[in-house]
Formats: C-alpha cells, structure tokens, sequence
C-alpha cells in the first residue's frame, strides 16, 4: 500500500514538474500524484489541459507511465503549497497470531518416552 505523506503525514496530492520527464516540452507542467486507496493515481494538472491538448493521448500516456516511475524511483515531490512529499509504501499490520510457541524440552522427565530421540545432547 502506497501513499503520499510529509513530515506532518499523509496528504492527499502531491506534484512533480514535468521538466523531469521532459525537459523543454513539459517544463512548468505539473504533475499530480494522489492517494486512492493505497495506490497511486497520476495525472496532469487541470490547468494544463490546454497546452497538453495539441500532443496525442499515447504520448501524455507514455509521459504519465515515465512520471509515476520516477515516483516511485525516489523524484522531489511537493505538496500544491510548496512542502517536500514523498512516497511511501506502508504494509498492512498482522494480527497477533493465536498460536504460542513452545520452549524446548530441558529436562529427561519432561519427555514421553517415545519422543527420547528428541532429547539434546
């Protein structure tokens, strides 16, 4: 399960500027990466959709898969007012098991006799 947090915890939209991914085309363009049920969702920036409107949905899909590599490969992140994100990925907590564990035989008398192989030593 991965998420976006700060040092202050979790946050629900991080962003990337596409300079990153490409340079000249993408510099200022940002890229959104939010939380959604423990996976991560990435897209662009709404009030980008314009620019992005002249290159085809292939090339701001392939644009999106190299972004979200770079997440997750480690790349500066930023929350929308400016503070350093980054991901985490978080596994979830066991329960206790039921089960408890046996110390191991110490003694002779501890032992059936038929189990006197087991004993050390």
């Amino acid at each position: 399960m991965k998420r976006v947090v700060t040092a202050r915890g979790t946050v629900p939209v991080a962003r990337m500027d596409g300079y990153l991914i490409e340079e000249r085309l993408l510099d200022g363009i940002m890229i959104e990466i939010s939380n959604s049920g423990g996976n991560l969702e990435v897209g662009f920036s709404e009030k980008d959709r314009r620019y992005l409107s002249q290159f085809s949905a292939t090339q701001q899909a392939q644009w999106l898969q190299d972004a979200m590599l770079h997440c997750e490969s480690g790349c500066p992140l930023e929350t929308p007012d400016g503070k350093p994100a980054w991901i985490v990925e978080e596994t979830p907590q066991r329960p206790p098991s039921p089960l408890k564990t046996m110390r191991p035989a110490r003694g002779a008398g501890e032992l059936p006799p038929e189990l006197a192989f087991l004993r050390r030593g």
